[in-house]
Order: structure tokens, then C-alpha cells, then sequence
């Protein structure tokens, strides 16, 4: 088995390929292996939020299976030239997919943001009336699932309150408490559900 795969590992890149069009699983570490470096550095150059490094290797031995598929040495490019393009497009657009999901969410905080400078509930953007998709509204629903938790009790109280268009005086009064108490347990709301949908 050492001898196979001493054997293996002094092989052209070319004939590592053959064999595992082939069918022989085998010889695909080895090659990834010979591309650790460039997987290294180009997953340290583009920086992806919802990605974790484990998670950007998987996406580099998916791209590397399919290059191996696909790569043909007569277009002149060297395999590793051509697996290096392949694997940057491929980042490329998961980057593209990263910022429409972060102009979503920001577009979906905005549209929360003017509704409880309205009171209106959060439930009025989840039925859809905020011209949102069917994906973003069950982003909110999931994001929002455990937003209560993040709140002290006097801010539950006032987001509660605020939400049934109580104005600041109103809650004070109800509450017993200060309107700039108040004042500032609605913003301590407001920036900790921005921090819910924006994590």
C-alpha cells in the first residue's frame, strides 16, 4: 500500500485525473493535496461572512471534482490554472449570494425600523403587506422566534406596550417610570431586534 502510494503521489496531475475519471476514488486526496496552498490563500483573500472555514474547504473539493471533470488539457489551460479560475468564479458568486442576503435582511431591518417608528406590530410585515418575498418574511419568523428573550423585563414591558400604539408618555405613566426610561428602553429594543436580524 506505501509503494502504491509512492507510486500515486509521483504521478502528472494528468494521469491522477484519468484515474479518477475511471472510477478509482483514491488518487482525489492526493491531487487536492498538491492544491492546498492555493485553496489556502484564496479563501484567505475573499472573506465570507456566513461561511466557516470547514465550510469553504467543502466548497473547494465540490469545485475541484467538478474541474476534474471538465478539464481538458487541448484549451491550453494547465489544470491548476483552470482549477484556480473555476474556484474563484465559484467564490465570486457566493459572495454575490452573500450580499443579496445581507441587502435583504437590510432592506427587511428597514422596513421593521419604520414600522415601529409607526407602532405597528412585527406581525403586519410576516403577513406580507411589506412587498416581501415568501423566503424573506420566514427569515423574519425565524430571526424573530427568540428576539423576546434578548429583552430585560422593563423592555418587554414597553416593546409590548409600544406595540399596542402606546406613545412614550402613556407606557411612562403605566409603567411608573421616567419617559426618558422609557425613551431609552424602546431604543435598547430597537437596536437589539437590528442585532437579531442582522446576525
Amino acid at each position: 500500500m506505501a509503494d502504491e502510494e509512492e507510486t500515486i503521489s509521483l504521478m502528472s496531475d494528468e494521469e491522477l485525473i484519468r484515474m479518477i475519471r475511471d472510477g478509482d476514488g483514491y488518487p482525489f486526496q492526493i491531487l487536492f493535496s498538491r492544491y492546498h496552498p492555493l485553496v489556502t490563500n484564496l479563501t484567505k483573500e475573499y472573506y465570507l461572512k456566513s461561511y466557516e472555514k470547514e465550510d469553504l474547504w467543502q466548497e473547494a473539493r465540490m469545485v475541484f471534482h467538478k474541474t476534474i471533470q471538465t478539464y481538458d488539457k487541448a484549451k491550453g489551460h494547465t489544470f491548476g490554472n483552470f482549477y484556480k479560475l473555476n474556484f474563484k468564479h465559484h467564490i465570486f458568486s457566493l459572495i454575490r449570494k452573500d450580499m443579496a442576503k445581507k441587502r435583504r435582511i437590510e432592506k427587511i431591518v428597514e422596513s421593521l425600523d419604520g414600522m415601529l417608528e409607526k407602532g405597528m406590530s412585527p406581525h403586519y410585515i410576516m403577513n406580507g403587506k411589506e412587498g416581501l418575498s415568501a423566503l424573506d418574511i420566514l427569515q423574519v419568523k425565524e430571526k424573530l422566534a427568540g428576539y423576546h428573550h434578548t429583552l430585560s423585563n422593563l423592555e418587554q414591558q414597553v416593546f409590548s406596550l409600544y406595540l399596542k400604539n402606546k406613545e412614550i408618555d402613556e407606557i411612562a405613566k403605566q409603567l411608573k417610570c421616567d419617559s426618558l426610561q422609557i425613551k431609552n428602553a424602546l431604543d435598547r429594543c430597537k437596536r437589539k431586534m437590528k442585532q437579531v436580524l442582522e446576525d
